[in-house]
């Protein structure tokens, strides 16, 4: 297992105030802007990761190290993949603590916000650095429950297959398999030639965090829609 932890990401300052559903000369997005400087030395991201080759496949699931993951997605995803990196990236439980203690839920909802895009913006960086170091051209990437194909049931290998996540960036499983610190995120970095997200097969309405549209032809190539 390998630490990423002498980064920080660039916040992604539009992409809240897109979220927040907020015009940039308004008040109210002045106020977030200046919390998004007061908060950012809580923001500390922290990635643990391993490069590892792909065995054996089948139908509808693939190992990875010996380690069997079932996604029929994600056996599609590796289909021409012989190495993939496993991960877990966190920013810390800092500012999902400070939100947790405002009783401004309105201050709440802006700070949970913040952490968000400040988790999305952690992962494009070591999605980045993964690049430059193992001189990848694109990587995409599944985290682990963000489909019904591949449940957060399967957060139990992939930190068997990672090691000790807790002792090295401090982030555990509870027994939900949910994890703590919550603004934490897990999954598999794969090379790709065409890009890959989740979204474009979740069929989820009026999600803020989509990053592309859900092709329903892709769902059924899938094999993940009717």
């Amino acid at each position: 297992m390998k630490i990423l932890d002498s980064f920080q990401p660039q916040i992604n300052t539009a992409e809240i105030r897109k979220r927040l559903h907020l015009s940039a000369d308004s008040p109210e997005w002045q106020s977030v802007e200046n919390t998004v400087q007061e908060v950012a030395g809580l923001i500390r991201p922290k990635c643990a990761y391993k490069e590892c080759h792909v065995g054996k496949k089948d139908d509808k699931s693939v190992t990875v190290e010996g380690v069997r993951f079932q996604s029929r997605v994600l056996r599609k995803n590796l289909e021409a993949a012989q190495r993939v990196f496993p991960f877990v990236i966190t920013i810390g439980a800092q500012l999902e603590e400070m939100a947790a203690a405002q009783s401004d839920y309105l201050e709440q909802y802006y700070l949970d916000t913040i952490a968000n895009v400040a988790l999305q913006d952690a992962i494009q960086s070591v999605c980045a650095r993964l690049r430059e170091q193992y001189h990848l051209e694109k990587l995409s990437y599944m985290n682990v429950g963000s489909l019904e194909d591949w449940p957060l049931s399967q957060q139990r290998p992939l930190f068997f297959l990672l090691g000790d996540v807790e002792e090295a960036i401090g982030v555990r499983l509870s027994s939900s398999m949910l994890m703590h610190p919550a603004k934490s995120e897990s999954g598999i970095f794969f090379p790709t030639e065409v890009s890959f997200f989740n979204c474009q097969l979740c069929p989820r309405k009026d999600c803020p965090s989509r990053k592309a549209a859900f092709d329903r032809e892709m769902a059924r190539e899938y094999g993940v829609a009717e």
